[in-house]
């Protein structure tokens, strides 16, 4: 039987009539595990030990199983999980000033293949269904405590798997599921063809983070393969019109490289492109992946990148890295578990 998570919570007092029992039992079941934090039927204590053990056997709610994790001194944990089919994926949550923040991937590896991340050194496997996504919370939950925000940030591109993504994000935010703020969800994108448009038309104001990692095409492509057949320019008007959709300002996210895109003349070019677009910039220091030539940017040279673009009126944050002695880069703890026959260096 297909996993619960698969459907919005809503539907599950129809699908509980559907096995024969009273639909009320379904709505018992949903607060179990969105608001109460239940992994396992057993724990519902107020529905039938009869039904409990049917629902156990066909359709468990962990199927997903614990293959490592790294924590670090921060207070990140990383936990690597290996699906139903051996697939393994990464989820992070991290701590913060106002609560915790759970790190959410999508897909197992990843098909754009940025030249300077770990996810997609093996490019892409499959994508992760919704109930595999919304797992990952359940995961994390049972082992950090509660969480205040969502940020689909990990494993893939988000904008390759919406179907799932936008139903795990459904059941986030409704208040038969885990009722969050569409203020406390951000999804990070490159903003493939059609994402941000439709995105646009599903209407949930979430916070949109576009990966932009370059101020001009060409840089672009190049460490972006994915988006070989994009414009900046393009990509950059799609998201404006998600600004008026939603009424909310997005992130351009940008990765710091020594020497590759963190010049002055980068910074001053990144400014001219976002100058009295409604976003924010937040600055993101590499974080080091063995295999990858790429290296992070001295203090000195991320303060002047930020200072610049500050300087030209935009609002700026520059990324304080966690977990940085601890598999910090998305994919790293993935790929450390891969068999050596696995590992493929190209990008």
């Amino acid at each position: 039987m297909e996993s619960l998570l698969e459907s919005h919570p809503s539907a599950w007092p129809e699908i509980f009539k559907e096995l024969g029992v009273p639909s009320f039992h379904g709505k018992i079941a949903a607060r179990w595990v969105f608001q109460r934090g239940a992994t396992s039927w057993q724990e519902m204590t107020d529905l039938p030990a009869s039904l409990r053990e049917m629902l156990e056997a066909q359709t468990p709610l962990q199927r997903a199983r614990l293959v490592d994790k790294s924590e670090a001194r921060d207070g990140a944990v990383k936990v690597l999980l290996a699906m139903e089919d051996d697939a393994t994926v990464e989820a992070v949550g991290m701590p913060g000033t106002d609560g915790r923040t759970l790190c959410l991937s999508t897909q197992v590896g990843c098909a754009v293949k940025c030249g300077f991340c770990a996810s997609g050194m093996e490019g892409l496997s499959r994508n992760l269904t919704q109930g595999e996504i919304l797992e990952q919370v359940l995961w994390l939950r049972r082992a950090q405590g509660a969480f205040q925000r969502i940020v689909v940030m990990g494993m893939g591109e988000a904008g390759h798997n919406l179907d799932a993504v936008l139903g795990a994000l459904d059941v986030l935010l409704d208040d038969t599921g885990f009722g969050l703020s569409a203020r406390r969800i951000t999804l990070s994108t490159v903003g493939p063809k059609n994402a941000l448009p439709r995105i646009a038309a599903w209407g949930r104001p979430v916070n949109m983070a576009l990966s932009l990692h370059a101020p001009d095409d060409l840089l672009r492509q190049q460490l972006v393969p994915g988006v070989a057949n994009r414009t900046i320019a393009e990509t950059l008007a799609e998201a404006d019109e998600l600004f008026v959709a939603h009424g909310r300002e997005y992130t351009v996210e940008y990765v710091l490289l020594a020497g590759v895109n963190d010049s002055p003349e980068q910074a001053e070019a990144l400014a001219s492109l976002l100058f009295r677009r409604r976003c924010h910039v937040n600055l993101i220091p590499f974080n080091p992946v063995p295999e990858l030539d790429y290296a992070r940017p001295e203090s000195m040279v991320q303060e002047d990148f930020a200072k610049r673009l500050r300087e030209r009126g935009l609002s700026v944050t520059l990324r304080r890295s966690l977990g940085r002695e601890s598999d910090a880069a998305c994919g790293q703890l993935r790929r450390r578990s891969l068999p050596t026959d696995d590992l493929r260096t190209e990008v």
